[in-house]
């Protein structure tokens, strides 16, 4: 997706797909919805500890591709990532965002590692 990011124009209804890597999974994000809502919603297990409360840090992603389409950090975000931007360094910390809280409105790729499919979605996609 790097390179192939849309960009929507100020104003128009949010929403979009996110590619998940190292997983290469692509999550359609509904106007309104979080990253995580979008990830549970379509089937998928997102690592966290607070089940999409903004009070830890467990499923915070790296923004490789679409930074421009992400929203405003709220404020449980930045008080959770403040510290964690102290302590990790190599990273940009305006592209490290708490998947439960930030809403995106195009396209975007994230490094998650730990999502997958939920063992639930994995039988019902493979069948009987």
């Amino acid at each position: 997706m790097r390179g192939n990011v849309s960009r929507r124009p100020a104003g128009r209804e949010q929403g979009g797909r996110v590619r998940v890597e190292p997983g290469g999974y692509l999550i359609e994000v509904r106007p309104g919805e979080s990253l995580i809502q979008a990830a549970w919603r379509e089937g998928y297990e997102w690592p966290t500890l607070c089940f999409g409360m903004g009070t830890c840090t467990a499923c915070q992603c790296e923004v490789l591709d679409g930074l421009e389409n992400v929203s405003d950090k709220t404020e449980a975000e930045n008080a959770m990532l403040g510290d964690l931007a102290r302590r990790r360094r190599r990273i940009d910390p305006r592209r490290v965002r708490l998947a439960c809280q930030v809403r995106i409105t195009g396209d975007i790729e994230v490094r998650k590692p730990g999502v997958r499919i939920a063992e639930n979605q994995t039988a019902e996609r493979s069948g009987p």
